[in-house]
């Protein structure tokens, strides 16, 4: 029979499943049930934020490594989303722009 997983074994894959489930919504992984990319920025949002309430429930007691490990991954998402809203903000403009460009000539 196999060992039960302990619970920094636990812990590790709760964040790793987090993450991965934001770099999805996100679009910079294919999402593995349809085998696209796409951007989900509400989704990422929601997970960004439920990855944060966990940080700061679990906070005092999680230790050093811990904390450092879902302090980088929360930093990383946020930086991520910032860069994914931007982008998606200036697609449109970009879109429209082309548009106007090609019926003016």
């Amino acid at each position: 029979m196999k060992e039960k997983p302990t619970e920094k074994q636990l812990f590790d894959a709760l964040i790793s499943q987090t993450a991965y489930g934001i770099w999805v919504s996100l679009g910079k992984l294919q999402n593995p049930v349809s085998g696209e990319t796409s951007i989900d920025l509400m989704q990422a949002s929601i997970q960004i934020d439920m990855l944060g309430m966990i940080n700061s429930k679990m906070h005092s007691n999680l230790t050093d490594e811990e904390r450092e490990y879902i302090d980088k991954v929360l930093a990383e998402a946020k930086m991520n989303y910032l860069e994914v809203e931007k982008n998606e903000e200036s697609s449109p403009d970009e879109s429209l722009e082309k548009e106007n460009t090609n019926t003016e000539k």
